[in-house]
Parts: C-alpha cells; structure tokens; sequence
C-alpha cells in the first residue's frame, strides 16, 4: 500500500504537544505549550496528517477571512519529505481559501529558504524588491 493511502487527513489543530514536536523536526525556535495553545485557538484552518496514529504534517491559515489570509506551519516530518505530503496539504489549504477568500483578498505565505519552486508550481509569487515584506520576532528575557 502506498504512503498516501495509509494517510488520515484530520481537519483540526494539532494538540499543543504535537505541533511542539512536530515543529521541534524543523529546528524551530521553541515555544511554551500555553503560548501553542493560544496560537493554535486562533487558527481559521487547519489539517493534520496522521501515519500510525503520528503526526507527520500540518497546515493552518490565519486571518481575517475575509480580506487577508496567511498560510502557515506547512510542516513535513523530515523523513516523510519528497512524498507529496506537502502537496496534499496545499491542497486542502487552498481548498479552504478558494471556498471562503472573496475576489482581490490577499493570501501570503512565509516559506523557508530553497522552497520557493514548491509554492511557485501552486500559483504563490516571490514579492519583488519594490514591495518589501518585513517581519520582527519579539524576544522576551525571561
């Protein structure tokens, strides 16, 4: 039997313990589970990838769903890459924005560095030098 066909699709968040280990495969800065859990409350949509009761992708989008959407944590498990896992979320999440973005809603996306022929194949462009995108992580000392 094929990966994708042993694959549970599951529209909903992850449990705070679960995007902390999924995105722990990612090296991503870590996060405290009452912070996730707020996070991921907040979420207009999400998809989880189960493989033997694991999971090994997610995808959300925030937003105000209506004029702006932003997709993040497309997460696949390293060892799970390359599979068309990653594709299979995209397509869910564009699913839900084509059944809930109105014409000229923006929908962005911050993707990681080497990815950006995966996201241009699905119709995303690179922002042009001219309109600058811009971001700041706020770092608390504790």
């Amino acid at each position: 039997m094929e990966l994708l066909e042993q694959i549970k699709i599951e529209f909903k968040n992850p449990t705070p313990i679960e995007y902390n280990s999924i995105r722990n495969t990612t090296g991503w800065d870590k996060l405290d589970l009452k912070t996730i859990e707020k996070g991921l409350g907040n979420s207009l949509f999400s998809v989880c990838l189960y493989h033997s009761e694991k999971l090994i992708g997610i995808g959300r989008i925030l937003g105000d769903n209506s004029i702006y959407f932003y997709i993040q944590d497309i997460i696949v498990v390293p060892k799970y890459q390359g599979k068309g896992l990653g594709k299979l979320i995209m397509k869910k999440v564009m699913q839900y924005i084509d059944n809930n973005a109105n014409n000229n809603s923006f929908v962005g996306l911050m993707a990681s560095e080497g990815v950006e022929k995966f996201y241009n194949k699905l119709g995303f462009e690179t922002r042009p030098a001219s309109r600058p995108g811009m971001y700041m992580i706020n770092r608390k000392v504790r």
